[in-house]
């Protein structure tokens, strides 16, 4: 039997005493202060006390079992996080954290889905409308220059990654998408209203029964028309049709999303989301280039011919 797995006797095994031990040298207020404050690399104990208002015994008395549990090293006159340490703050600041800003969310799909009445189908549009801000977690710099990469499995999650991207933004969308869902449409309202660029991509040409559904929602709300008719008519905003192979965005120029499409059916297969700047600087690129081919819009422009009469 693996030693990993082989387990003392009246106890836990090896891998659990030392999930224990690390989740105890977490288990207090101070030692989270000095762990997230390693991060960013300790260069001076006198001042991080001060700066974390401890007593010099209560921060060596929580320092030490970080140390020993190999969640902080002293390097080169510093304290800073191993790679362990590394991958725990991921999970603790970058998922936990997040969960919790999200407890009343999740809470309403967890009664979603207990739900009898409702289909699976159901369930899942419903929960969609629900989406957790913040759902793109997980990405920091634990792999220095290697970055990780997520697969987004189905339509469902590639919708709700993105329009939690468009919700980070703050700078600039290259948007490409064969399809078109209104879902997004109120996060990149709010996106522009916060100064962001946006430059779209639309490769939907034949889905009618999307755009006309939008247009009654458009046509039903005066302030809506208002609000789309100023997006329209920003420098900020530019829109061209394009006969795109797949799906893509990126924001901020430091996420990329793509989708992968199946050869056979040219239908969704699956997603993939990128924190590259190399990959993003590339697909902006051919972003540019289906933008100088592409052609005007025709649901854009039958839109602005009705909004001017």
């Amino acid at each position: 039997m693996s030693e990993l797995t082989t387990r003392k006797e009246g106890g836990g095994s090896p891998i659990q005493e030392e999930m224990e031990a690390v989740l105890s040298s977490l288990a207090n207020e101070d030692a989270l202060k000095i762990f997230q404050e390693a991060k960013e690399g300790i260069t001076s104990s006198t001042q991080a006390i001060k700066k974390l208002k401890l007593t010099q015994k209560r921060y060596y008395a929580r320092l030490k079992p970080l140390i020993e549990t190999g969640l902080i090293e002293k390097t080169d006159s510093r304290y800073e996080l191993t790679f362990l340490g590394k991958i725990t703050y991921e999970i603790l600041y970058r998922k936990m954290e997040k969960a919790l800003e999200n407890k009343d969310r999740i809470a309403l799909i967890d009664k979603l889905n207990r739900a009898k009445s409702l289909s699976k189908e159901e369930k899942e549009q419903i929960a969609s409308t629900l989406s957790v801000k913040d759902r793109i977690i997980g990405y920091s710099d634990i792999f220095g220059g290697i970055r990780p990469v997520e697969v987004i499995s189905t339509f469902t999650d590639l919708v709700t990654v993105v329009i939690g991207l468009i919700e980070e933004a703050n700078d600039a969308i290259f948007f490409a998408t064969r399809y078109t869902d209104a879902r997004i449409s109120e996060p990149l309202i709010k996106a522009f209203d916060r100064g962001v660029k946006f430059l779209f991509l639309d490769g939907d040409r034949s889905n009618l029964s999307n755009r006309m559904q939008i247009i009654r929602i458009i046509f039903s709300n005066p302030k809506m028309i208002k609000q789309l008719h100023d997006i329209l008519n920003s420098s900020n905003v530019k829109v061209r049709y394009a006969n795109l192979p797949y799906s893509f965005a990126v924001v901020d120029g430091q996420y990329a999303v793509i989708e992968v499409v199946n050869p056979v059916t040219d239908k969704f297969l699956f997603g993939l989301l990128f924190n590259n700047d190399e990959i993003c600087g590339k697909l902006i690129m051919m972003f540019n280039e289906f933008y100088e081919k592409g052609e005007k819009n025709s649901f854009i422009e039958t839109f602005m011919g009705k909004t001017r009469s």
